[in-house]
């Protein structure tokens, strides 16, 4: 007959180790939004901090969104970004500096197959930490054409010619 510590022994020498937990990387919203249209932390977990901007409580893609109140000046990456909570309503209130850790996923409205540009959200938010409420919420950004970079600007079809 085998020892327990003998049939232990055999039982989880055969097992891979598992890996330590990974921590999630701190990073801006911009560094996470990119410059480019798949966020370079796609499928990832991260840390961002800013303020709740706006609250989505119902719906089907319930969330809030939070903003980076500085910036960091370029035009080709975004300040805010949507935290997305599925059906649940979310718990954060506007005008609270707040840390997310979260994971960032890529959502295609519509379907992927479709080939329709993504927008880059967090997904399984959890404020770590409430630094401050109450905060004045950053101005809004106008989008237009002169504020989009022309690589990510649609280009208008062309007129049908008449034959």
């Amino acid at each position: 007959m085998l020892g327990a510590a003998c049939l232990t022994g055999a039982l989880t020498a055969g097992l891979p180790a598992l890996p330590a937990s990974a921590s999630a990387a701190t990073v801006t919203i911009a560094a996470l939004q990119g410059s480019k249209r798949v966020s370079p932390y796609n499928n990832q977990e991260v840390t961002v901090t800013g303020i709740v901007t706006a609250i989505r409580p119902a719906g089907f893609s319930r969330g809030y969104w939070i903003q980076d109140a500085a910036g960091d000046g370029d035009p080709t990456t975004s300040e805010a970004v949507f935290a997305y909570t599925g059906s649940t309503t979310p718990s954060a209130k506007a005008g609270n500096k707040v840390t997310v850790k979260a994971k960032v996923a890529e959502y295609y409205p519509g379907g992927s197959a479709d080939g329709g540009q993504s927008v880059t959200r967090i997904t399984q938010p959890e404020i770590t930490s409430t630094a401050s409420t109450g905060n004045a919420l950053p101005a809004a950004y106008a989008l237009n054409a002169a504020s989009i970079p022309d690589a990510y600007t649609p280009t208008p079809a062309a007129a049908p010619s008449r034959g």
